[in-house]
């Protein structure tokens, strides 16, 4: 049995955004203040993870109101639990991530609110805060570095049910 279609777009959709924000975010925490494209890159990226932060919740929605397949027969009881568990550090991690780029923006004094493209601008939540803004920046990058664990955990889970085990495993089939 698949999931529903709605989830299965709500996953690869955010699965390219999320891959495009981590390849994008550590580019550029990784070059030069003064390189010529960082600050260009930072709208694109913020508005982009603010997109996220929209698709979480509603993938949180679609989630609760769908029906899920349950694992295949062929699991063991302990991968069905590191599943879940990694699942658990997923959403965690692309709420945590999400949400705090949003409050590092929020918190930022020089910007007055995000904005989207140039089409409209969403208001700041919180006030000004340097302490803040600090906080939510190291809640940012660990939960990227936390963000990349889970996320090479599940895909080697979808390579193991993939290619190494029975046919009836394939987690990916239920997925696509």
């Amino acid at each position: 049995m698949k999931y529903s279609i709605s989830l299965r777009v709500v996953h690869w959709v955010m699965a390219a955004l999320i891959f495009g924000l981590l390849v994008v975010g550590f580019y550029m925490s990784n070059i030069e203040a003064d390189a010529p494209d960082k600050y260009e890159l930072y709208p694109i990226h913020k508005s982009l993870g603010f997109i996220v932060l929209m698709l979480f919740f509603i993938r949180v929605v679609t989630r609760l109101r769908s029906h899920i397949p349950v694992p295949p027969e062929g699991l063991q009881s302990w991968e069905v639990r590191l599943s879940h568990a990694v699942h658990g550090l997923l959403y965690i991690s692309m709420f945590s991530m999400a949400l705090s780029g949003f409050m590092m923006n929020s918190t930022y004094a020089y910007v007055e609110g995000l904005d989207m493209f140039g089409l409209f601008t969403v208001p700041d939540i919180t006030a000004k805060s340097e302490y803040w803004n600090s906080i939510f920046h190291t809640v940012h990058e660990t939960a990227a570095y936390i963000l990349v664990g889970s996320l090479v955990l599940h895909l080697a889970g979808v390579v193991k049910h993939r290619f190494m085990d029975a046919s009836e495993n394939d987690v990916l089939a239920r997925m696509v």
